[in-house]
């Protein structure tokens, strides 16, 4: 699948693939998600399932782990709503940074969805004094630019992943609603930052393109998914346990049980493959 770049910045990075066989209309935007280190652009991403589904794909990076604010950021906005008129339909996806600049662009893209797993509302310390973790990057992130609260769309549909148990997370999720009240939102409990892990443990990540080509439906596949795989998903177990140590020790015990026979399952299956 070919790619062309239709915004070349300093700091943003936009790279289109047309819909194979010349279909038109519907665009799927999937953005970049926070990398430890990164100083440079990561390769644009392309997705089999989306181009089945007839839809063109604009991937957005960034240099930086700067949530997409920087002075490209208002050039882009531009950028992005001239390329949207091209289009009928346009779907966002992102992971934790990228969810969050999934529904900072959301207006300029005229977007019909957003599926955002793990996003931040704001990682301003004036807007989430309870989100400590991406201090460091949040130093130069302009509050007017990079605020959600402005941005608000009514009539925005979508998807929301996150772990309950992480606790900025659930509240960027309440956030999030108050914004974009008509976005769904998903419990991936113990799933960890993002939310995935057990999906992508269980061989399931696959359900979250799902979802961003239909919400509605693709949450429900989402969350049977994660039911089904947190049966064979030792993590899941240890967080579980780690949950319930304090006030619930019999639940812990009977979690950490079951990790251990997983684990155990996992080095009875690799000393089989060893011998073969």
């Amino acid at each position: 699948m070919t790619l062309r770049t239709v915004f070349d910045g300093d700091h943003l990075r936009a790279s289109l693939a047309a819909a194979p066989d010349g279909a038109t209309g519907k665009l799927m935007v999937t953005f970049d998600f926070r990398q430890v280190g990164k100083t440079d652009f990561a390769p644009a991403n392309v997705s089999a399932s989306f181009a089945k589904a007839g839809f063109a794909q604009l991937s957005i990076k960034t240099r930086a782990n700067d949530w997409f604010i920087n002075p490209d950021t208002r050039t882009l906005d531009s950028a992005l709503a001239d390329l949207a008129t091209g289009f009928d339909e346009v779907r966002c996806l992102g992971y934790s940074m990228g969810g969050y600049g999934a529904f900072r662009f959301a207006g300029a893209l005229r977007a019909k969805s957003v599926v955002a797993v793990s996003p931040q509302v704001s990682i301003h310390p004036d807007e989430v004094p309870f989100d400590r973790r991406y201090r460091a990057e949040s130093r130069g992130f302009d509050l007017i630019e990079g605020s959600l609260s402005a941005r608000g769309i009514d009539d925005l549909t979508g998807l929301v992943l996150y772990d309950p148990f992480v606790r900025p997370d659930g509240i960027h999720a309440k956030r999030l609603a108050a914004l974009f009240p008509r976005l769904c939102f998903a419990r991936l409990g113990f799933g960890g930052h993002p939310a995935t892990r057990v999906l992508r443990a269980s061989g399931k990540a696959w359900t979250v393109q799902k979802a961003a080509l239909d919400p509605q439906s693709g949450r429900t596949t989402v969350l049977q998914a994660h039911r089904q795989g947190r049966r064979t998903t030792e993590p899941y177990w240890r967080k579980l346990a780690d949950y319930a140590m304090s006030d619930r020790p019999h639940l812990a015990q009977i979690a950490l049980a079951r990790a251990a026979g997983l684990k155990a399952d996992t080095a009875h299956h690799d000393v089989d493959r060893s011998k073969r």
